[in-house]
């Protein structure tokens, strides 16, 4: 049975770490440059989760043995060390983005090694279409990534992190009740990772370049929501509705919000992501109360 006590501890202590992680780090220096910032938050979310995971005591086999220990293992450690590198000042943008494309074409891949459906029993036409969800799913990766890129070009802050894992939880809890207790488990010390570090790292830069601590969110909850249609009982609208509700941010540059008050316009943005991610929820739980909920 899950344990929410224990959840509850593993969000305070990824948080916790991952803003004093920061905090700490960078009080010593100041004023705090852009690049150097940018690497702390980085490895701020690699320490937060860390710890978060240790608290749960979430097992993870080396080499991994299914789609949350590549997504945990690889894809997660991928994406940091791609955004530290990305940050460096001396790295193109080109090249940053040739990095992120690259993880993007394979992070599908990497996540159903191994499984029925890339190795099961199945006709040439099984294999084609198992291809194609695999470029689709690159394709609205690479699709999301640019355009919530673009929007932090536009409208700097935290909105983006911020909204990022707020559907991370959101949707490791609608894993959660679906059935899959530690893949959805497993968004708990990322999505506080994200927030933690986002904080910290406002509070030391307000003008901070949060592309970064962006770039892994977007990977993270793709990973989860990825594990979650094909491993476990997540449908695939779900899964899609709760990948795009981050580009709901965008509302904020219609030209009837574009030059409100900044607490107006991202008040409004995260209660306009807030409803589709609360329908979710609780259509979630009603499927819970009915499937679920007898056999426990």
């Amino acid at each position: 049975m899950p344990d929410p006590k224990l959840y509850l501890l593993a969000m305070a202590s990824s948080a916790i770490a991952s803003l004093l992680f920061v905090l700490l780090t960078t009080a010593v220096a100041r004023p705090v440059g852009a690049a150097r910032l940018n690497i702390t938050s980085i490895l701020a979310i690699g320490f937060g989760l860390v710890v978060g995971y240790g608290v749960l005591r979430l097992r993870l086999a080396w080499p991994p043995a299914n789609g949350l220990d590549r997504l945990l293992l690889i894809i997660v450690p991928l994406a940091l060390g791609i955004e530290l590198i990305a940050g460096l000042p001396q790295v193109p943008r080109s090249v940053a983005w040739l990095m992120r494309v690259c993880q993007a074409a394979v992070a599908p891949r990497i996540l159903l090694h191994g499984s029925v459906y890339l190795s099961g029993p199945g006709s040439n036409r099984d294999l084609w279409q198992s291809a194609a969800q695999l470029v689709l799913c690159s394709l609205l990766l690479i699709g999301l990534w640019r355009l919530l890129t673009l929007l932090s070009e536009r409208s700097p802050g935290i909105s983006i992190p911020l909204a990022l894992a707020m559907t991370t939880q959101s949707g490791g809890l609608t894993i959660m009740m679906a059935g899959y207790i530690k893949g959805g488990a497993a968004t708990i010390p990322l999505a506080a990772a994200l927030v933690g570090t986002t904080v910290a790292t406002y509070l030391m830069r307000k003008e901070s370049n949060l592309r970064g601590i962006m770039g892994i969110g977007l990977v993270g909850l793709f990973g989860v929501l990825f594990i979650g249609r094909f491993f476990g009982r997540l449908s695939t609208v779900c899964a899609l509705t709760l990948l795009v509700t981050p580009l709901l941010l965008w509302v904020s540059e219609m030209p009837l919000l574009k030059h409100r008050k900044p607490w107006l316009v991202a008040s409004l943005s995260f209660l306009l992501i807030a409803i589709p991610l609360a329908v979710i929820l609780v259509l979630a739980k009603q499927d819970f109360d009915l499937k679920m909920a007898p056999l426990l």
